[in-house]
């Protein structure tokens, strides 16, 4: 009896270092933490409180998919990260093991960052000032006066496709936002979920989100090119897509029907 209790106990100690084994396995920058990157306020996406380089009581919808990221990946430790938009897309490691900020998957991005399975769809929107009279189509659009923001697929989108003459650039959504409600601009282009939760949210703050441009794009999370972990990151996002995890949080912070919106053409 006492051979087989001293069997057992050898097996669990075997046994403890196999769990941990795994745990340490997955390929993150700090062992059994997960260090998420965001540029929040994104209403509806992510929004938190900026000390430093961190956010802290960070919420919305891709705060709530890292989560079920993280439980995926057997983690429950999180750190948010600040981490600008428009430094994402620069070549080189990054500080963070991957970033969530509603980031449209392309060729030339994929170029120099990986890029997680997509976890949302979107077209871009165009959200008035409280002044400009509604574009019924792209060449009404391109006489305006736009707003976008840098890096963005928004502002590749007025600079290369619409050739609008006049467009005024901001680092940041915020900023982009505050000039269209001063009437700096006749508009913002931006991602339509982006735009219909910030109209939603402060509605006698700006005009109407006049339509949408079909651009068919797809978020999906940055990582490091050559990330270990984008693999992982796919599997979940894929196996929370299946489960209809994602559909659910989608509800959860988007009671908007975009079909309503307009299509610009």
């Amino acid at each position: 009896m006492k051979r087989l209790l001293f069997v057992v106990a050898i097996a669990a100690l075997v046994a403890i270092p196999s769990a941990s084994a795994r745990h340490s396995a997955v390929p993150t920058l700090k062992a059994g933490q997960l260090t998420v990157g965001l540029d929040p306020p994104a209403v509806g996406f992510q929004v938190g409180t900026i000390r430093g380089n961190t956010v802290t009581n960070p919420h919305g919808f891709e705060i709530d998919l890292a989560k079920e990221i993280a439980t995926k990946l057997g983690i429950s430790k999180i750190t948010w990260l600040k981490v600008p938009f428009d430094t994402l897309f620069r070549p080189g490691g990054k500080p963070f093991d991957f970033a969530f900020e509603e980031s449209t998957i392309t060729t030339a991005r994929a170029r120099v960052v990986d890029f997680s399975a997509p976890y949302f769809d979107s077209n871009q929107g165009v959200l008035l000032s409280k002044t400009a009279s509604a574009p019924h189509s792209l060449a009404d659009l391109k006489k305006m006066s736009l707003c976008a923001q840098s890096a963005t697929t928004g502002l590749d989108f007025v600079q290369h496709r619409l050739h609008a003459s006049k467009v005024h650039i901001y680092t940041t959504t915020s900023a982009a936002f505050s000039a269209l409600a001063v009437g700096r601009c006749d508009a913002f282009v931006m991602d339509v979920p982006i735009v219909a939760s910030q109209k939603k949210t402060k509605p006698s703050a700006y005009g109407a989100v006049a339509g949408q441009i079909v651009t068919n794009e797809q978020y999906g999370a940055v990582l490091s090119k050559g990330s270990k972990l984008t693999p992982l990151v796919s599997k979940a996002i894929k196996a929370l897509a299946a489960s209809g995890d994602i559909a659910e949080l989608q509800k959860k912070w988007f009671a908007i029907d975009v079909s309503k919106i307009p299509v610009l053409k």
